[in-house]
């Protein structure tokens, strides 16, 4: 399979690759995470803001890692969010199908995930699901490790009044002395329904030891990016393959590709740089003598020690709670909609107009011709300097060598919407009504220290990875990247919208990097009675969490 492949050097070192990648550091991360709600309804969508600190400024992450997990440390989604100056914004799924309970949300980074003796932070939040009809019993954590924000008097809240009505506009007045201001490196103020069971989970966190850390050949620090490895397995007898060429193709319009050796262990590391959403990841493995293979992707969740949960019985107040956010949240539904968030979409920043193997000597557009109903009148008759030629079972491609006047006697690069062809066969059935174009390369090319004899990259029309997942050796992968990056802002329904139920427990959510001191915030309450909380919370620049509050009433 390699020579089919071009002229590859199978003694490149993954760690080379690594090191271009890579920032040397032995400085400790701490990441704080500030969810918008301590209780959600499953379907619900969490939104957070994220703090990291670092010692060394340069060796910083802006790349961290949130994930929710249950009491049993069993994982079930993460995200990646992009960081700015050591702050970030980003939001979670409540999946439909969690049961009513409470779950941990965890943060970080990959340098804590690498690091035996990092901390984790975690968040708890209550999930109610949404179909049970009947609740009894949770899973609370014991306080043991539970870490306080520290209550600040330097907050002042003030509303007009103490008791507002359904839909009734608040006007909130904040004043921060001017001292505290200039240690606080973000303001964070939330407005919400108070939960009746877990309040503290709203003002504490949890660190957790870290159970087991990621091994890297050298410490990486995620830049813009997030590293993606796995491992290479033999199909026969599934032991890890040493120096096998494992190629990850990412099909666009603009394809990407980007290559690496396994370790002595058959792992392999890539960096992909600038993507987000879920990207449709094709790896290929090319082993020596052309062993079949099986690709492993990891997952890189963090995994802390198991928590300690007593079991406790819901007393009257909180099941009468439970089922009115329940609910709450079924009318929300009937009303307003359910809207799932796309997880399908994807978009690559790129630094050039043409793919990686630059600009095409020539491009051809085959529908533009007569209709043509295979692959070998397309080239026959279209496709100048293409030799596609079947004979006694067995087809080959042969390309034009512009520089010699001749034909390369090697088979060229083939990519079927970005993505490398070892088999010239899969082009057979493809006429002039599949193909929307044809970018041919006549000269010898070079993508690091692998080289072609010519290019040939045809892309469909109707584009599909059906044909990778029947190939030996290669693995196809829904993979996710950064989180798409949305507005952290809220905003309430207005005032004079009465025609529509407003079931809100979040009341306003928004971050401030620097305020003067004064402040004038603006809300809508919903149409759910109770006491709800305003809420402020300063992270300090050493660290330290402070919060104020004041509760109103809605009736």
């Amino acid at each position: 399979m390699n020579e089919k492949f071009g002229n590859i050097s199978l003694y490149l070192s993954s760690i080379l690759l690594l090191i271009v990648l890579t920032i040397p550091t032995k400085a400790q991360e701490q990441i704080y995470l500030f969810p918008d709600r301590s209780l959600a309804v499953s379907g619900d969508t969490i939104w957070f803001s994220i703090s990291v600190f670092n010692s060394e400024q340069e060796e910083m992450s802006n790349v961290v890692h949130v994930q929710l997990d249950n009491m049993e440390n069993t994982h079930i989604s993460k995200v990646s969010v992009l960081c700015d100056n050591g702050t970030g914004t980003g939001y979670i799924p409540v999946p439909d199908s969690l049961s009513s309970g409470i779950y941990a949300l965890r943060a970080f980074s990959l340098i804590q995930n690498s690091n035996y003796e990092s901390e984790v932070n975690q968040r708890f939040v209550t999930v109610y699901n949404r179909f049970e009809e009947e609740l009894f019993t949770f899973d609370f954590p014991l306080p043991e490790n539970e870490i306080k924000y520290q209550y600040s008097t330097a907050v002042h809240i003030e509303t007009e009044k103490e008791d507002y009505k359904k839909g009734e506009e608040v006007v909130v007045s904040l004043d921060i002395l001017q001292d505290v201001l200039a240690n606080t490196s973000q303001v964070i103020v939330t407005a919400g329904l108070e939960e009746a069971s877990n309040v503290d989970f709203a003002t504490s966190w949890y660190p957790a030891a870290h159970k087991s850390a990621v091994k890297l050949p050298v410490p990486v620090v995620e830049k813009n990016g997030i590293l993606v490895s796995g491992k290479v397995h033999s199909a026969e007898d599934n032991q890890p393959v040493p120096n096998a060429v494992v190629i990850l193709s990412i099909p666009d319009s603009i394809p990407y590709l980007d290559y690496c050796v396994s370790d002595s262990f058959g792992v392999f590391y890539f960096y992909l740089r600038n993507a987000f959403g879920t990207a449709d990841i094709v790896l290929q493995a090319l082993a020596k003598n052309s062993m079949p293979c099986t690709i492993d992707l990891f997952e890189d969740y963090i995994d802390a020690d198991r928590l300690v949960v007593s079991e406790k019985m819901l007393n009257h107040e909180e099941l009468v709670f439970g089922e009115s956010v329940i609910k709450a949240s079924y009318f929300t539904k009937l009303f307003s909609g359910y809207k799932i968030e796309s997880s399908r979409s994807f978009a690559m920043q790129r630094q050039f107009r043409h793919p990686f193997y630059g600009e095409p000597t020539k491009t051809f557009y085959p529908d533009l011709f007569v209709d043509l109903p295979d692959f070998q009148d397309v080239s026959r008759e279209i496709l100048h300097g293409v030799q596609y030629r079947e004979r006694k079972g067995e087809t080959t491609i042969r390309l034009l060598n512009l520089g010699g006047d001749a034909v390369f006697k090697e088979e060229p690069l083939k990519l079927l919407d970005g993505i490398p062809v070892f088999d010239p066969e899969v082009f057979a059935p493809m006429g002039t009504d599949d193909i929307a174009r044809v970018d041919v390369v006549y000269e010898k090319k070079f993508f690091g220290d692998l080289s072609f004899s010519g290019i040939l990259s045809i892309y469909t029309k109707n584009r599909s990875l059906s044909w990778v997942d029947v190939n030996q050796s290669t693995g196809h992968f829904e993979y996710p990247c950064l989180q798409m990056q949305k507005t952290w802002s809220f905003k309430n329904h207005d005032v004079d919208n009465t025609h529509i139920p407003n079931f809100r427990r979040v009341l306003y959510r928004n971050k401030f990097d620097s305020l003067n001191g004064k402040k004038e915030l603006r809300f809508v309450t919903s149409d759910l009675k109770g006491d709800a909380i305003i809420r402020v919370i300063l992270i300090q620049k050493d660290q330290k969490v402070l919060y104020s509050q004041k509760i109103i009433k809605v009736e």
